[in-house]
């Protein structure tokens, strides 16, 4: 019996001490540190691509899911909402990066978007424009072509992955806005 406290006895401590540690030491979740920036109510829209325009309908999903899960916000209209945060898309590409036999086997996509946000400080109208880059590797059945589901797949995977570096940037905005 005293083999099993014993063997989980060093558990509890280092719990402990990463629990002290973490308390003591005044770390605080990005989180905290984008709600001085963005708020608790963000209105958030992307322009529409007429060329593809379910595209643009997946960046949107991609960008209210990131920031309803990442930051935890929740969405308003334009006039009651902290912020503004506007999405369009820059540059969408598919490159091939393997070949077998002829046929491209694997593809990258690359996608940039660029966010503006703007937000009210102290009675001052505040605007960042930023470039967020995300890109996705995939792999296609040797003789098979780009499918338009596999396109749009590797889209929202691609823009939630451009989403996740806005989350930094908003974090370092909102530490330098505290320590002001």
């Amino acid at each position: 019996m005293t083999g099993k406290f014993s063997s989980k006895f060093p558990i509890y401590i280092f719990i402990t001490i990463i629990f002290i540690i973490f308390n003591s030491c005044g770390y605080k979740p990005s989180s905290h540190y984008t709600d001085e920036v963005i708020g608790k109510k963000i209105y958030a829209s992307v322009s529409t691509l007429i060329e593809e325009p379910e595209i643009s309908i997946l960046i949107e999903d991609a960008l209210k899911d990131a920031l309803r899960v990442r930051l935890n916000v929740s969405f308003s209209d334009k006039e009651k909402s902290d912020s503004t945060l506007q999405l369009s898309l820059k540059k969408l590409e598919f490159k091939p990066l393997q070949t077998d036999g002829g046929y491209t086997v694997l593809y990258r996509t690359e996608l940039i978007l660029k966010a503006r946000l703007s937000f009210i400080k102290n009675g001052i109208k505040q605007i960042s424009n930023y470039d967020l880059e995300g890109f996705y590797e995939f792999p296609v059945r040797s003789s098979a072509s780009l499918s338009l589901a596999l396109k749009l797949e590797a889209v929202k995977i691609s823009a939630l992955k451009a989403l996740d570096t806005l989350i930094p940037k908003l974090a370092l905005r909102g530490s330098m806005e505290i320590e002001k």
